[in-house]
């Protein structure tokens, strides 16, 4: 539920640009302001959970979702869906920041990775069949059934949550809450986001002035440096940067980013296209945009079972590659690309080599990414591979709308502006498949300081099988290079193991 409303208002965008009289520089942020809002609190809310409970922090979720969903339905203006939409984003993000913290500590370790995988499966769905459903909804009510459709969905989660999910039965941390990293997390993400897509302000009745970039990237770099300061000498911090360490978590959330980033342009741009464009009815919109998710849910589990044997950073890196070429298929490297007289078989190719690609990429990438992280940190890194998901869709919504605007008035011609973004959206997909493929063979886990729980496996990355690593928040990760291809265990361990 709250992976879909990531994007389902995106098919809604023209809609409202009619029916609240706003444009599409305004109106993007009803889709920016929630993304926005999610990655701000994302860390944060999984620090508290560690503190009063998963379950209960996971069932206000619902609870903020719901009732945030039926304000966003009967809100009079722009302004007003904006200020409930971003309560929205509070509430979604309650539950993403939990959801795979709950799964973690639910399941044993022979089907933890079963249980992510599922869970990485519904969360890439939910973020790319937003527009279809949307498509329907609108066709058959209006703009605001496809925030009232949460209500039932809401209730119900919060009743079955409530029932099924057993209490937290470990201690919970005792630190003080990292008040000072929350903060300079908001505006680090707030500047960064200035940056790829600085607003219009307009004061008064004078012209709208943009913020210049170079404010932003000073900000940035201000705010990031700041950051890494005050995360580095706290003990309990808010970012785990012992985690970054690791090979295949760092690359793994670095190709996500770039990933979500492509993919973006495809669910802001591509639902103008085929209304203003193509002239295609909201329904009739939806139900192309459908053919997505559709593969997505055939490549998926085919790909996750692919890894368990042939190894994840192939298929991942196979993934973005299939992206890039479909981006440069629609942007017209191999023929005419999309245009006024594409057919509707050619944007249904369209759209199912961009799920294949999403579905040969996210399964394996995240089974990689989970696997290799400690049983401690669990929590910590599926919120930060949330916040990474959710940074890179707001990255990509500003960035795809704000070069197509600028191509736009360059040009005037509508087709060729989408086509400059597509290529853009090709070399970032391209990028994250170079990502992927370079992960390491290796890491061994230096020595275990005294009194920390052993290490029961390592992980070997040639086939990047990542297996169960049990130790403290002090534990010491490095890149090894051995030409004899032997594991390298802890002092102390390598003749037990």
């Amino acid at each position: 539920m709250a992976t879909l409303d990531s994007s389902i208002v995106n098919i809604a965008l023209p809609t409202l640009t009619k029916t609240l009289g706003a444009d599409l520089h305004l109106v993007k942020w009803v889709v920016v302001s929630y993304l926005l809002c999610i990655t701000f609190l994302l860390l944060p809310f999984g620090r508290l959970a560690d503190r009063f409970g998963r379950k209960p922090v996971f069932r206000a979720g619902f609870l903020i979702f719901s009732l945030s969903s039926l304000f966003c339905g009967l809100a009079p203006d722009f302004w007003s869906l904006l200020m409930f939409r971003t309560l929205q984003g509070a509430g979604a993000a309650l539950l993403m920041a939990n959801g795979p913290a709950i799964i973690a500590q639910s399941f044993p370790t022979g089907e933890r990775g079963r249980a992510l995988g599922i869970l990485s499966m519904v969360v890439s769905a939910g973020l790319i069949s937003g527009p279809s459903i949307g498509g329907l909804l609108i066709h058959w009510w209006d703009w605001r059934s496809i925030f009232w459709v949460n209500l039932p969905v809401g209730l119900l989660g919060f009743w079955l949550s409530g029932r099924f999910i057993p209490r937290d039965t470990k201690s919970h941390p005792t630190g003080p809450f990292d008040w000072p990293g929350a903060i300079l997390q908001g505006l680090l993400i707030i500047s960064f986001i200035l940056l790829v897509d600085p607003p219009a302000v307009s004061i008064g009745h004078d012209l709208p002035v943009r913020i210049p970039r170079w404010i932003a990237g000073l900000a940035t770099s201000v705010f990031l440096g700041l950051f890494l300061f005050v995360e580095r000498r706290t003990r309990a911090p808010l970012f785990e940067l012992s985690l970054l360490r690791i090979p295949s978590f760092g690359l793994g959330n670095f190709a996500g980013y770039l990933t979500f980033v492509a993919y973006s342009a495809m669910t802001v741009l591509m639902p103008f296209f085929l209304e203003e464009v193509l002239h295609f009815s909201t329904r009739r919109a939806g139900l192309a945009m459908t053919m997505i998710p559709l593969t997505i849910f055939l490549t998926a589990p085919i790909s996750g079972r692919l890894s368990d044997r042939i190894g994840t950073r192939g298929l991942a890196a196979a993934g973005g590659l299939v992206g890039a070429i479909a981006f440069l298929a629609m942007a017209g490297a191999f023929g005419a690309g999309v245009y006024e007289k594409t057919s509707q078989l050619e944007i249904s190719l369209a759209m199912a080599a961009i799920g294949l690609a999403t579905g040969l990429f996210q399964s394996p990438n995240n089974s990689s990414i989970m696997g290799s992280v400690p049983h401690g940190k669990l929590g910590v890194a599926s919120a930060l591979l949330a916040t990474i998901r959710n940074l890179g869709i707001a990255t990509g919504t500003g960035l795809a709308s704000g070069l197509f605007g600028w191509h736009f008035d360059q040009r005037g011609d509508y087709v060729s502006a989408l086509h400059f973004v597509f290529y853009i959206s090709a070399s970032i997909a391209l990028l994250a498949a170079g990502v992927s493929s370079l992960r390491r063979r290796k890491f061994q886990i230096e020595e275990v300081p005294p009194g920390s729980t052993s290490v029961s496996s390592v992980v070997d990355e040639d086939d990047d099988i990542a297996m169960d690593l049990e130790s403290q928040d002090s534990l010491g990760v490095s890149t090894a290079s051995s030409s004899s291809g032997e594991r390298t265990l802890p002092r102390g361990q390598q003749g037990s193991s």
